[in-house]
């Protein structure tokens, strides 16, 4: 590769600078970067002089090369979208009246580094993968940044390789005899407990929208390394692999928000997973795009002055080739 290419935490990710919005439509330049991605634990960074000018349809082209894009606008959701494209907008960008016309969810600022480590009395950063309540959970994410303030609003990345491979051998052994149960409806009920707007599902929608399991500790189907698996804020318990859910169990975790003591098995892991030997802070530059593989990485968002900075993200959602799409 003619690119310079930097390492940001020995083989955890890696940043391609130089990169041209031709590069992104070049086939041999993505075949490399693909095999880059998995090499380097599932985060790639792109940076360069005219990113910023990528097109949707640019955009698209590139996210193609990780897998199947996500191309199901939820209803909620399309005054937040780029028009005409499967590209929701984050961050806190407005139209000429003043109404919001992106995917807003407000987080606290880093006060310094020592806050990327998981915090367990206040459970922040909020460290996830996306969407396990899903039965196909999406692989991955597409990030393009069209605007980013001076200061905050990185994005923290945690290498679930590497932390699993240092576990003790009895602890791994333990991990992979488990499933996590995650639940949407646990999901929605537990951010209305913080969010009151926030809506719920209904009875109907919770059985059309039943709970998926994954494994605590999942191969990846690519390189064949395991990596830790299955946080989200959907994650209810966490179960004997096979083991049969208790439905007045399933009941308070869906109705009531509450997580299942057994939840603690992974949270107890998560100071670990998100200290400096396995995490990066992504600080953004307008134009940077970022592609990140939720089968061997964690992420978490950070806050910026809402008020006074603005903050516009393009995103777009990565599933298996061979994945269906269904709405939730």
């Amino acid at each position: 590769m003619h690119h310079k290419t930097s390492a940001l935490n020995g083989n955890f990710g890696l940043v391609i600078e130089g990169v041209t919005r031709n590069d992104l439509e070049a086939s041999s330049f993505q075949a490399e970067v693909y095999d880059l991605w998995t090499q380097h634990g599932g985060l790639i960074a792109v940076r360069g002089k005219d990113l910023l000018e990528t097109s949707p349809e640019q955009l698209i082209t590139w996210s193609n090369c990780f897998g199947k894009i996500e191309d199901i606008t939820l209803a909620a959701r399309e005054h937040n979208m780029v028009p005409g494209f499967p590209i929701l907008r984050i961050g806190n960008i407005r139209d000429g009246s003043g109404n919001l016309k992106a995917s807003l969810a407000k987080v606290q600022a880093l006060k310094s580094d020592d806050d990327i480590r998981y915090n367990p009395e206040t459970r922040r950063p909020v460290w996830h993968t996306d969407s396990t309540f899903r039965k196909h959970p999406p692989i991955g994410s597409v990030f393009h940044c069209r605007q980013a303030p001076e200061n905050g609003a990185e994005t923290l990345f945690a290498d679930t390789r590497q932390a699993y491979e240092s576990l003790d051998d009895e602890t791994k052994k333990k991990l992979e005899l488990l499933e996590a149960v995650c639940s949407l409806a646990h999901h929605d009920k537990k951010i209305s407990l913080y969010s009151p707007d926030y809506p719920v599902l209904t009875e109907e929608q919770r059985a059309a929208n039943p709970p998926n399991r994954v494994p605590v500790v999942l191969k990846h189907p690519v390189s064949g390394v395991p990596a830790l698996y299955g946080l989200n804020s959907s994650t209810c318990a966490i179960v004997p692999k096979g083991e049969p859910i208790d439905q007045a169990g399933l009941d308070k975790w869906d109705l009531e928000g509450i997580e299942d003591e057994s939840v603690l098995i992974i949270r107890d892991l998560l100071p670990h997973i998100t200290g400096p030997s396995f995490t990066v802070k992504w600080s953004w530059k307008a134009g940077d795009i970022v592609v990140w593989d939720n089968r061997s990485t964690l992420h978490a968002a950070t806050g910026f002055d809402y008020e006074r900075n603005t903050r516009e993200m393009w995103r777009l959602t990565l599933l298996e080739n061979d994945q269906i799409t269904t709405t939730a």
